[in-house]
């Protein structure tokens, strides 16, 4: 097991002030803080790799701070309590994990996390608990965790976070403050990555075009070149079906569609491919967000015409709103590649 880092070696950090993306959720947590009007439970909703568990982890960070900034509105980064939530330590902040080999938290860690909220903060301003996934809760645990949510101890908060409050009965819903996250427009993620020293200009640019405005997954991906390599791959894979036969299609999906979130992850990345197709096609190929494949796209729009890509987008759209409402991925794909332009 990894030991933490000592205190007095980390270099501090305002996790609020190094997120990247979603100004407005982050605004009104600032504000939240800043006014001391902090509610007892928050959902944090998003597609994976949007920045929950980071923003949920900003927002503790926020709170535990002993020396608030800008009016109250972000951490210091340098006091004991920013340092210790920034490195998973700090003893009032707790987050809850799957157990060992198990897919969905069990009534007892819920039972655990209810008995916890009662006992008094020990360094902390109050007990944190953070849920990621709340999703993956069974149904008893669900129920178990509605008393704590509704009506948690005065120095206690619940942070959840889930892909889609889809997923989460309407109950859980109505106790909790919902932040919704949405994917982050490729020149804003690029500038946030060059700004924290991540990457160059060219290099953060190509990474958040495929990036599918997803952060976590841009940061991942600069440390893993094999990441970028494996997304560019997919990107191609995708665009030579418009040149399959019906047949080669329909047997390809089952390999764009392997799970839900496979499924999400592809049309994420294929959607703005096509918005630019369609800007293409009008004559706006100066402003597509892949630049670096300006000839490929106005070609694709050359073949294909402007009523066509439109009508593929809307496709596109339709298709992500199925997977949200938990349509088959298969069959969503099955269709979907039967309606690509060829």
């Amino acid at each position: 097991m990894t030991q933490p880092i000592p205190i007095d070696q980390v270099t501090g950090s305002s996790l609020i002030d190094a997120y990247l993306g979603n100004p407005r959720a982050v605004a009104g947590l600032r504000h939240a803080v800043a006014a001391n009007q902090v509610g007892h439970a928050y959902l944090i909703t998003g597609p994976d790799q949007i920045g929950k568990r980071t923003l949920a982890l900003a927002f503790a960070q926020m709170l535990q701070c002993q020396q608030r900034g800008d009016g109250g509105r972000s951490a210091c980064g340098v006091c004991v309590h920013c340092r210790k939530v920034a490195h998973g330590t700090h003893p009032d902040v707790v987050t809850m994990s799957l157990p060992k080999d198990k897919q969905s938290y069990s009534i007892e860690q819920v039972r655990t996390l209810i008995t916890e909220a009662s006992l008094k903060p020990t360094e902390g301003s109050r007990r944190i608990f953070l849920v990621p996934d709340f999703e993956l809760m069974t149904l008893p645990a669900t129920q178990a965790s509605l008393k704590v949510l509704e009506e948690p101890p005065p120095t206690a908060m619940i942070l959840l976070t889930s892909v889609s409050t889809d997923l989460l009965l309407p109950t859980i819903r109505s106790r909790c403050q919902e932040v919704p996250l949405s994917p982050v427009a490729p020149a804003d993620l690029a500038a946030g990555l060059v700004r924290q020293g991540l990457a160059d200009q060219a290099e953060a640019l190509e990474v958040a075009q495929l990036a599918g405005g997803l952060p976590g997954w841009a940061i991942v991906a600069l440390t893993r070149p094999e990441e970028l390599a494996e997304r560019r791959a997919l990107l191609n894979r995708l665009n030579a079906l418009a040149r399959a036969s019906r047949a080669e299609r329909i047997t390809q999906a089952a390999t764009f569609a392997a799970d839900k979130a496979s499924a999400q992850q592809t049309l994420a990345l294929w959607l703005p491919w096509w918005r630019d197709v369609v800007l293409a096609a009008h004559g706006e190929g100066a402003i597509v967000r892949f630049t670096a494949d300006r000839p490929t796209i106005e070609a694709q729009a050359r073949a294909c015409g402007a009523v066509a890509a439109e009508a593929f987008v809307r496709a596109l759209i339709r298709a992500m709103r199925e997977l949200d409402q938990n349509a088959n991925p298969r069959l969503v794909f099955d269709v979907l590649l039967l309606e690509l332009p060829g």
